[in-house]
């Protein structure tokens, strides 16, 4: 009987704590990875607003031996995957090292959407990353600017917003190993914090239900056998009232065993006189 209690105390605890700690691990893993994938992405989103301002001079001079230059030497990076300016057809006419120029727009998915897009602004972006492939992309709209628009050497119409599109995309093998990472971690947390929490309630009901039931038990069989209750074992007072009331039913039961007795006694001492 009292297995069964510590069975019903303790594993109704340990499922509660176990989903507990998993549901809150998860949600704290969502929390986190959201914040470092929009980080990563606005970090990549300023290196490429970075790329267009330092282009843009060597555009509106449309000096492109400067402007492949630029691009080749940002390609050349470890962890660039591609980088590549489009024109207003979708057409690649810049391309990092090794990459061909003049490829159509289905290369990539993002200019296809820049392409159905008929308002472009500062804030407008594309931001993606591809876990599959490994990729952290980022497309930029490059802005038809007063200064393109009055260049002596190379003329846009004032409605033409778009004059192109820069896109740079990124390894995120350093995000997914930091993720990954995380996920070790916290599943080592939840497993500590599991054993710590069921460790911990396991001993606080021992010590403050488990014994002290153990000792009312003792006392209970100890009564059953006629022990009187100032022989009984101190009580800590740890179960309160119930074991209150299990000493005031002792205290009633030996108060009358003595009247039982107390009423006996004249019978016996009337026989004796008789005799």
């Amino acid at each position: 009987m009292f297995d069964n209690l510590i069975a019903r105390a303790i594993v109704p605890v340990t499922i509660a704590v176990t989903g507990f700690v998993i549901f809150g691990c998860i949600l704290l893993y969502s929390f986190v990875k959201s914040d470092m994938t929009a980080e990563s992405l606005q970090y990549l989103n300023n290196c490429a607003d970075t790329v267009i301002k330092s282009t843009s001079y060597a555009m509106m001079e449309d000096d492109r031996h400067s402007i492949q230059n630029i691009v080749t030497n940002i390609g050349t990076r470890s962890n660039v995957e591609f980088i590549r300016i489009y024109d207003q057809d979708g057409t690649v006419q810049f391309a990092g090292q090794d990459e061909p120029e003049g490829q159509s727009k289905t290369v990539d998915a993002h200019i296809d959407e820049f392409l159905q897009t008929n308002i472009f602004t500062k804030e407008t972006a594309l931001r993606d990353i591809d876990h599959a492939n490994g990729h952290i992309t980022v497309s930029l709209p490059i802005l038809n600017e007063s200064s393109c628009m009055t260049s002596a050497c190379h003329f846009h119409p004032e409605d033409e917003q778009a004059l192109g599109f820069f896109t740079i995309a990124v390894s995120s093998e350093s995000l997914d190993e930091t993720l990954s990472v995380l996920r070790y971690r916290m599943m080592i947390f939840c497993v500590m914090v599991l054993f710590m929490t069921i460790g911990g309630v396991t001993a606080l009901l021992r010590m403050n239900l488990f014994l002290p039931i153990i000792r009312l038990t003792y006392n209970a069989e100890q009564a059953a056998q006629g022990v009187a209750e100032g022989d009984l074992p101190k009580s800590d007072h740890k179960l309160g009232k119930l074991n209150k009331d299990f000493r005031l039913l002792v205290k009633q039961r030996d108060q009358a065993l003595r009247d039982i007795e107390a009423l006996r006694t004249p019978d016996r001492n009337v026989d004796d006189g008789s005799r």
